[in-house]
């Protein structure tokens, strides 16, 4: 089994307060992005839980997050899927990006 994958809502928190003192932004922008990424894992889990269908231990491997600020775009990609960066044409053309890299 890969790198741990916070089990529940109150383990992320947890997971989440570990790095509380290593804050390198603005408190104040730390503390919303930190809040809205585990209220996000919070909202998934939940709805992993619920469901019949799927598994939540087995439900996946993979967590992309985008936080956008002013013309700051910071992305994370942990897992096994890749992520394809893209950008929209006021006509709703999509263009993804070609690097191998992304």
């Amino acid at each position: 089994m890969g790198p741990h994958v916070p089990a529940t809502p109150n383990e992320a928190l947890v997971l989440a307060s570990l790095i509380d003192d290593e804050k390198k932004f603005g408190d104040c922008q730390f503390d919303l992005w930190k809040q809205s990424y585990v209220a996000t894992c919070a909202a998934v889990y939940d709805k992993l839980r619920r469901s019949r269908r799927l598994d939540v231990v087995q439900s996946g491997c993979t967590a992309l997050s985008i936080v956008k600020h002013g013309d700051l775009m910071v992305v994370a990609n942990v897992g096994d899927s890749r992520v394809v960066l893209g950008t929209a044409s006021d006509d709703g053309t999509i263009t993804s990006s070609s690097s191998s890299s992304t």
